[in-house]
């Protein structure tokens, strides 16, 4: 075994960087991550499939003059990282020269450790076990595939050009599910639930937001259309959540800032949502497994209030658009935490005159100017502080500045995914109709 093959994950991230730079790069950075896979994959039937992989991939970025080029290399083998650089160098001399194009100067951190240091595959059984025994007497409609237990390690080292060294092992336990309801000719379409943790999950019917899924998946067996076109309020599930608040960050960005094209350019400091509406990036939360100590420049990620209370607290500008934009870099790495509110969920049902239960947005991106259009699935009818029918797929319409600034209550409940932990929050302006 060679040198090369036989060095840390650290020193080889330090080893590609320096054979890069001797190759004629004028500066480089690599990021070695070493993965173990353990997974359980079962359905209503049983378990299907157990398996563990190992791998190791490495990213290395090179510059010259300005320009950039990037490779990636499975292993170690000599001839291997020579033609990962080789492609790197030959990207970087076709790219077109930008003066953001570098590596980072920043603080290397002390190395640390996330999580179990080895699965429990015993409580990993335990779960799909319980998950099994249950399913058919709670659910007897539901149909599952492709339902996994999972274990998952990255050991992380990153290295560049400016002498940054950085190491980060995180381990974390996964459970996801897809599943519908059938019940003859009659079927549901697919839902779906992704969750991930520093412990096992020895039975995940102690998650209420599982428990409520399913029990919505074999409710949408019995459809209906709306009644008629209105506007009315949504409430909207952190399941539903997670999908919009994406297109909020991304107004938010970097990116949309140096290109102008959100409508929030002017408006750090100034309230953009509503009092009851606060949004942070939480990388760092020592209690996340989807948390992140650095991101992909090695910088080291910080916690960020993004929107506080309703005002713009601060955009989220990662390394390369700091330097287009001559402003402090603020992130890198993504965990968003909506904060939970004041109002029980039976409450804000309770008073929702008229609106839907909006659990999952199925549509394209929204305009520049944040107007959206798209179809509500798995979601349901509510009228006079009732949770009535399930829909057949509905379409919804509105614009997501004007959403947050609609919205009037926030749930006491959240559903902590592990990646993301959102509440339901409740909003008006949402046009609803049929497909």
């Amino acid at each position: 075994m060679s040198a090369t093959e036989n060095a840390s994950i650290g020193d080889f991230a330090a080893e590609l960087v320096h054979k890069a730079l001797h190759a004629g790069a004028s500066a480089a950075q690599a990021q070695t991550t070493a993965t173990r896979h353990l997974e359980m994959q079962f359905d209503n039937r049983g378990v299907n499939l157990a398996r563990s992989t190992e791998n190791e991939i490495s990213s290395l970025t090179v510059f010259l003059d300005g320009k950039r080029g990037g490779a990636t290399l499975n292993g170690r083998a000599s001839d291997a990282v020579e033609a990962a650089i080789a492609a790197a160098l030959a990207a970087a001399g076709a790219g077109v020269a930008d003066d953001a194009n570098d590596v980072a100067a920043a603080e290397s951190l002390a190395p640390s450790r996330h999580g179990p240091e080895a699965p429990d595959r015993a409580a990993m059984a335990a779960g799909v076990d319980a998950f099994l025994d249950q399913i058919a007497d709670r659910h007897p409609l539901v149909r599952t595939r492709d339902c996994l237990q999972s274990f998952d390690e990255f050991d992380a080292a990153f290295a560049n050009s400016r002498g940054l060294r950085q190491r980060e092992r995180r381990s974390r336990y996964g459970f996801s599910a897809l599943f519908m309801a059938k019940d003859g000719l009659r079927t549901t379409s697919m839902n779906y639930l992704g969750l991930s943790a520093f412990s096992p999950f020895d039975d995940p019917f102690r998650c209420p937001a599982l428990e409520r899924l399913l029990h919505e998946t074999t409710r949408s067996l019995d459809k209906k259309p709306v009644p008629q076109k209105f506007e009315g309020d949504v409430i909207v599930t952190p399941e539903c959540l997670s999908s919009l608040v994406g297109p909020i960050v991304s107004a938010l960005s970097g990116a949309a800032l140096f290109a102008g094209t959100t409508p929030y350019k002017e408006s750090r400091g100034h309230a953009i949502a509503s009092p009851l509406f606060s949004l942070s990036n939480a990388p760092r939360d020592a209690e996340a497994p989807g948390g992140a100590d650095f991101d992909g420049y090695g910088v080291p990620t910080q916690n960020l209030e993004i929107i506080e209370k309703g005002l713009l607290k601060d955009y989220l500008v990662d390394f390369f658009f700091s330097k287009k934009l001559g402003v402090p870099q603020t992130a890198g790495a993504n965990r968003f935490v909506v904060a939970p509110g004041e109002t029980p969920l039976s409450e804000i049902i309770a008073k929702t005159k008229r609106g839907i239960v909006f659990s999952r947005f199925s549509g394209g991106n929204p305009t520049s100017n944040l107007d959206f259009t798209g179809i509500a699935k798995n979601s349901f009818y509510v009228e006079d502080g009732e949770i009535g029918y399930a829909l057949e797929e509905t379409m919804v319409s509105g614009n997501f500045q004007e959403l947050l600034k609609n919205i009037h209550a926030v749930s006491q409940e959240s559903v902590d995914f592990g990646w993301a932990r959102y509440p339901f929050l409740a909003a008006s302006g949402v046009t609803v109709s049929s497909k």
